[in-house]
């Protein structure tokens, strides 16, 4: 059994955020003025060298309906421009810090442990919230008393075209062993005791923290439930698309370190890598048409973005 990594290792970044910590915004009140009792919320945004998108980022989690947000930006040591845009929303974060660090697990652990809200998310600087994500996320999480809820993540460009949807798997728990099933983290709510539970992320991984994280809370006990009515936004130019060979196998590493027999991991993970190349392949000289079809074969989860369709 792998030891989970333990969010103690960071207190010294919750000590720093428990003195620094602004107030989560309308704490004890909603719009009206009436005492609210809707669980608090920390969301937290890992960056470094992000200044083209982190505006977009921030500004979607500070535009969201919800009234008990506390908004948490970890920065690696940006030297873009980045710090100009934290700082322009910095009276609005309950915390934030700019250093060196190994990564984005590394910065992700460092949120967490400075998280006060009863429920956490995650947002990295290329992606956004839709428009009352929050609020639906906790709405479903207190209507179906799972320990997490997700749902659906709408990818675009890298100039903000969108190019299709990937729909949440609410079966998840039949393939997390073998591989990372369509649970789409930038759309995931989990309760604080989950993280306070299971830990932090790997910082030793690059890729597939998430997949570890995840199948560490199936394997503890923790329950998902998928929300279609949550959406959240993705930017397709992240470490694990552009290198999805390495990420792959990083999926392949986990699931074996978790019990998954070998003589099952390396055939799976041989496929998804052809099937990978495929896609991409096809993707670059496929009639859109064709591409679209294929994809939905393969993946009935990819949904192809239609203009005026669902959102």
């Amino acid at each position: 059994m792998i030891e989970p990594p333990s969010l103690e290792a960071y207190h010294k970044w919750r000590q720093a955020a428990d003195r620094g910590r602004a107030r989560v915004r309308n704490e004890v009140e909603d719009q009206h003025g009436a005492p609210t009792r809707k669980p608090s919320v920390s969301i937290v945004t890992a960056v470094r060298n992000a200044a083209g998108s982190l505006e977009r980022a921030m500004q979607s989690v500070l535009a969201q309906s919800h009234p008990r947000i506390e908004y948490i930006v970890i920065d690696g040591g940006s030297a873009d421009g980045t710090l100009d845009v934290v700082r322009r929303h910095a009276d609005r974060l309950a915390f934030w810090i700019s250093e060196p660090d190994r990564g984005i697990s590394d910065a992700f652990n460092k949120g967490v442990a400075a998280a006060r809200g009863d429920c956490i998310g995650l947002l990295n600087a290329d992606d956004w919230l839709e428009v009352e994500q929050i609020e639906r996320a906790v709405a479903a999480l207190g209507r179906s008393g799972a320990d997490f809820v997700f749902g659906d993540l709408l990818y675009h460009d890298a100039a903000g075209r969108t190019l299709f949807r990937i729909r949440g798997d609410p079966h998840y728990a039949r393939a997390i062993d073998r591989g990372m099933p369509d649970v789409n983290h930038p759309t995931l709510l989990a309760r604080r005791e989950v993280y306070e539970r299971v830990g932090g992320f790997d910082p030793a991984l690059r890729f597939a923290m998430d997949y570890d994280w995840l199948l560490r809370a199936h394997r503890a006990g923790f329950r998902g439930a998928y929300a279609p009515e949550v959406v959240g936004h993705m930017t397709l130019a992240g470490a694990s698309d552009r290198d999805y060979v390495r990420a792959l196998g990083e999926v392949r590493g986990i699931a074996i370190a978790h019990g998954e027999p070998a003589a099952r991991a390396w055939p799976l993970y041989l496929y998804r890598v052809a099937k990978g190349t495929a896609q991409r392949a096809l993707r670059r000289c496929a009639p859109a048409g064709l591409y679209e079809a294929l994809r939905r074969w393969v993946n009935p989860s990819y949904e192809p973005y239609r203009p005026g369709g669902r959102r």
